[in-house]
């Protein structure tokens, strides 16, 4: 764990969470042992060895003696962040951010001997987190700030403790922060950041429906990403698709973009769509593709990576091929090992983090100025797992 970590304190884990903690460990190094696991997760060295247990049983680690390996070779860097996985490619920047080099700091700002803080506030480690944490700080880093952050939890934690330990940074001139999705915590969090001291932007998380705050946003473009998704499938001839996602904080908007695309759209047949299931809940896994082979779709959209990866190995089990037999395309692109490579739709942690930073200098040059709600577009990576029925 970075020593910017929130403590996450003593107490029980469910097995759920326990096991999403040690998948997000994974993609930020290779290994991981029983003992380090145990004392992570506040728990003994058997439960641990059930959950690994679980996760391998699923495809989605490799057991080694007295620990995990995982399957996409993910390495650590010197500084701790994590490397690119083996096969992956780097985001690919989006082309027309201006360049921060040439955005000086507001007025009052520019003090490098009194380096304004930008307090950041965003989920506990995994593949898409860090990435974008790096990104704020670089970008804080060419203007001559420098960036305190702490990590929240997608557990039901108070972050209005985080806002507050990250608002006694004397120096501190914004924030820029990604809500808990959990009721109960992030109407709390909400409030604070609608009485925050300094100007805030909100990542990669929507506001309130009815809420009263607004604030500066910036978001992954999931509706526009699933329409890539979508037309990358039509191009190649495949019009009966399925849909199965993952339990996040994102899934829902995905999803509703899905179905927005149903809706508009008569080229697309989708039989069923199946939300709410965990890569490693074998059952659920087993369901989604008992409807693939009864419902004769020849593709799927699959949000997570980890359960897509599920999907494919259950799939292969049963005697179904991917590509040749069901294409998949998942929306994640972060995890997927190289040794089963599939196309992706990933959003752009570098670009995100870049937005982020030059909204709030805006902000912070502009006060008054019109509410801003920015969308940066996911990238799709063609990596063959969808087939062109057209050639056959």
């Amino acid at each position: 764990m970075t020593e910017n970590t929130a403590d996450q304190g003593k107490r029980d884990f469910l097995p759920a969470e326990r096991q999403d903690m040690i998948l997000s460990l994974l993609t930020r190094q290779s290994v991981v042992t029983v003992a380090e696991l145990a004392e992570l997760l506040n728990t003994t060295d058997i439960t641990v060895r059930r959950d690994l247990t679980t996760l391998a049983d699923a495809g989605l680690l490799k057991r080694i003696r007295g620990g995990a390996m995982s399957l996409s070779g993910t390495t650590t860097r010197k500084d701790g962040s994590p490397a690119a996985l083996v096969g992956v490619p780097s985001p690919l920047a989006a082309p027309g951010l201006d360049d921060l080099n040439d955005m000086p700091l507001p007025a009052g700002l520019d003090d490098r001997n009194n380096q304004p803080v930008i307090g950041v506030m965003m989920p506990e480690p995994s593949f898409f987190w860090p990435n974008v944490i790096e990104s704020i700080r670089n970008a804080a880093n060419e203007l001559g700030a420098r960036i305190v952050s702490r990590e929240s939890s997608y557990d039901k934690i108070d972050e209005t403790e985080i806002l507050d330990w990250l608002a006694q940074e004397r120096s501190l001139c914004g924030m820029i922060v990604s809500p808990s999705g959990r009721p109960g915590v992030c109407e709390r969090t909400w409030e604070w950041i609608e009485g925050a001291p300094v100007p805030v932007v909100v990542a990669e998380r929507d506001q309130p429906v009815l809420g009263t705050c607004y604030v500066d946003s910036v978001r992954t473009n999931h509706h526009y990403g699933v329409r890539k998704a979508a037309v990358h499938f039509l191009e190649r001839g495949h019009t009966r698709i399925g849909a199965a996602f993952s339990d996040t904080p994102t899934s829902q908007v995905i999803e509703n973009g899905w179905k927005h695309i149903l809706n508009d759209s008569d080229r697309i047949v989708c039989p069923f769509i199946e939300d709410g299931i965990q890569p490693y809940d074998t059952s659920g896994v087993d369901g989604i593709v008992d409807k693939i082979i009864a419902s004769g779709v020849t593709a799927m959209l699959v949000h997570s990576d980890y359960l897509a990866i599920a999907i494919a190995q259950v799939l292969e089990r049963r005697g179904k091929r991917v590509p040749d037999d069901v294409s998949l395309i998942s929306i994640d692109g972060f995890a997927t090992p190289s040794s089963r490579p599939l196309t992706v739709l990933r959003s752009n942690a570098k670009d995100l983090g870049e937005v982020c930073v030059r909204t709030l200098m805006q902000r912070i040059a502009d006060p008054d100025s019109a509410t801003k709600h920015i969308f940066v577009d996911p990238t799709l990576v063609d990596r063959g797992s969808v087939v062109d029925l057209n050639a056959r």
